[in-house]
């Protein structure tokens, strides 16, 4: 079979609305090799997926190109947390969030695009979950200050003002150091 071009992998991903045609040419994009992230971001926004087919898609990509594993990660938890339905997706966004921390751990987007999606009237994710991630993350990026702001900020809608003040001071003392 000849080198198929990115101009039609694009078109396809971008256009099908045939998960099996999607599926038939994301086989040849990996067995082809193709490395580009742009490009599967595309496939992986395609309407006519499924959340679990996007997730099989997103595994089997980062299965094949460990490399791109931060950007799709990050791609997935952004799909799900902007396409969710009374919460309903938000856990699986928190999932590949948490990968994309993991894949990438000094990288601190993660942990703020979690702390963004929390939805305070319908706790989801759970609050305890969203605040256990981003503590974790503290002592792992090297912005710490921003998770700290964003920790202080949960708290304080949630009425914790006291663990909102900490956080904040944290913050403000990582911030004068530069970190």
């Amino acid at each position: 079979m000849p080198k198929l071009t990115k101009k039609y992998f694009e078109n396809i991903f971008r256009n099908s609305d045939s998960p099996d045609e999607l599926f038939d040419t994301f086989r040849i994009a990996i067995e082809q090799q193709v490395k580009d992230s742009n490009l599967y971001r595309t496939l992986l926004w395609n309407r006519a997926l499924t959340s679990d087919e996007v997730m099989m898609f997103a595994e089997k990509i980062c299965k094949d190109n460990p490399e791109l594993c931060y950007q799709i990660y990050s791609w997935v938890g952004k799909i799900f947390s902007s396409i969710f339905v009374y919460g309903e997706l938000n856990d699986k966004a928190l999932v590949y969030y948490k990968k994309a921390a993991k894949s990438n751990p000094s990288a601190h987007e993660p942990y703020i695009a979690i702390a963004k999606f929390y939805n305070p009237e319908l706790n989801t994710p759970a609050f305890d979950s969203v605040i256990e991630t981003l503590k974790n993350g503290i002592g792992q990026v090297n912005s710490k200050s921003k998770l700290c702001f964003s920790l202080s900020k949960l708290y304080k809608n949630k009425g914790y003002i006291d663990d909102a003040k900490q956080y904040q001071k944290m913050g403000e003392r990582y911030q004068r150091e530069g970190r």
